[in-house]
C-alpha cells in the first residue's frame, strides 16, 4: 500500500506543484477538497484538478473507475484514494 500512496502523492504534486513548493505534507488524512474538521490538513484541489487526478491514477494503475464499485463522491481524503486504488488492483 505504501507504493500506492507514493503514486497518489506524486500524482497530486504533479497536478499541484505549489503543494511541494510550500512543503505541504500530504498524508492519508489530508482532505482532497476541504475538511469539516479544522485540524485536518487540506490540499484544496478544485473539481478540475480532482478529475485530472482520477485520470492520471486510472492511467497509472491501468484501471477505469467506471468499471469498479468506487464512487468518486466517496473519495474525500488521500487515504480514501489510496484505499480505492489498492482495492481496484
Amino acid at each position: 500500500m505504501t507504493e500506492v500512496m507514493d503514486v497518489v502523492t506524486q500524482a497530486i504534486i504533479g497536478i499541484r506543484p505549489d503543494l511541494a513548493e510550500s512543503r505541504t505534507e500530504i498524508t492519508r488524512d489530508s482532505a482532497i477538497f476541504y475538511a469539516a474538521d479544522p485540524g485536518r490538513p487540506v490540499l484544496g484541489l478544485d473539481s478540475m484538478e480532482a478529475l485530472e487526478l482520477i485520470a492520471v491514477l486510472e492511467e497509472e494503475f491501468g484501471i477505469q473507475l467506471g468499471d469498479t464499485r468506487i464512487r468518486i463522491v466517496d473519495l474525500r481524503t488521500v487515504g480514501d484514494v489510496v484505499d480505492a486504488m489498492s482495492a481496484a488492483l
